[in-house]
């Protein structure tokens, strides 16, 4: 038996991350309320005209569906897999950007993410924030690559409590995804995952090298960490 989960992530945070529990908060109770409507939909009886509005839909596409379907999800399991995810990495991510430039983040990436899904994926309705969500990760990767990653490990029935560089836990995680996008199949939307993952790192990246973003004391980017730019000057 092999059980595997994040639960806390070492880093610092100098202000509140409200943009993200507000994300989480509206994410949660606009599901919610759709539920029902994904259940009937699920069932056969169709998309009410709010799902027709929301859900990523190819052959139907609405331009509210690149915003709207980040908020809708498919039950329980998808909700809160999303939720957990995004307040594990999205509040640090938030405490180091600010509120706004937070939220230009987090739905850029989901559009990003969401486009790419219209474009090259397959001809299928798609939902739920997972490409918004990759978008954070890959800025938190970024952000802090060496800070760890407290992870629950449940092996042979003993449970353990290790630590992770979040380096290699976000590497992992994004090359699942590659995977899933060079095997095909299934219902996991791999390609808006490794869309935004990308489009995150790469546009925190970009600031990060251009110094608008640098680390608090005792903290090294990836950037630093690769040597693309100087270390940290305490």
């Amino acid at each position: 038996m092999f059980f595997f989960l994040p639960y806390l992530v070492d880093v610092t945070m100098r202000r509140l991350p409200w943009a993200n529990w507000l994300l989480i908060l509206i994410t949660c109770a606009e599901s919610i309320q759709l539920f029902p409507a994904m259940r009937k939909f699920e069932y056969g009886y169709g998309m009410t005209h709010t799902l027709n509005l929301m859900v990523l839909q190819p052959d139907h596409f609405r331009i509210t569906q690149l915003v709207g379907s980040l908020f809708v999800h498919a039950g329980w399991v998808h909700l809160l897999g999303n939720m957990y995810f995004l307040w594990l990495f999205g509040n640090a991510v938030n405490a180091r950007l600010g509120q706004w430039q937070y939220l230009l983040l987090y739905f850029g990436t989901g559009i990003i993410a969401n486009l790419a899904m219209l474009w090259f994926g397959p001809h299928v309705p798609s939902l739920g924030a997972s490409g918004a969500i990759m978008g954070v990760m890959g800025a938190f990767l970024i952000l802090y690559p060496r800070n760890d990653t407290r992870c629950f490990l449940l092996f042979l029935l003993t449970p353990r409590r290790v630590d992770i560089s979040s380096y290699w836990l976000l590497v992992l995680y994004f090359s699942l995804d590659v995977i899933g996008v060079v095997v095909g199949g299934g219902v996991v939307a791999h390609l808006a995952h490794v869309t935004g993952f990308l489009t995150g790192a790469m546009a925190v990246g970009l600031l990060a090298w251009k110094g608008i973003i640098s680390p608090n004391r005792n903290e090294e980017n990836l950037l630093q960490m690769l040597r693309v730019v100087p270390a940290h000057a305490d």
